[in-house]
């Protein structure tokens, strides 16, 4: 989230086949374009985990009769 703040608006993502053949520059600085990936990658994570612990609280009042 640090690096995503760190970079503002040229962190937003976009997909480089649409910009294909356009006369508009890229976002800029360079290195900022996987930065929204790898922030949306971390967040699907938490949500897994989350999602996770829950079905695991189901299967626990399964199985006790709860």
């Amino acid at each position: 989230d640090l690096a995503r703040r760190a970079v503002g608006p040229y962190a937003l993502p976009f997909v480089s086949e649409a910009v294909e053949g356009s006369n508009e520059p890229l976002p800029d600085p360079h290195d900022a374009g996987p930065v929204a990936a790898q922030y949306f990658n971390n967040r699907k994570i938490s949500i897994f985990g989350g999602s996770n612990e829950i079905q695991r609280g189901i299967i626990a009042k399964v199985k006790m009769g709860g």
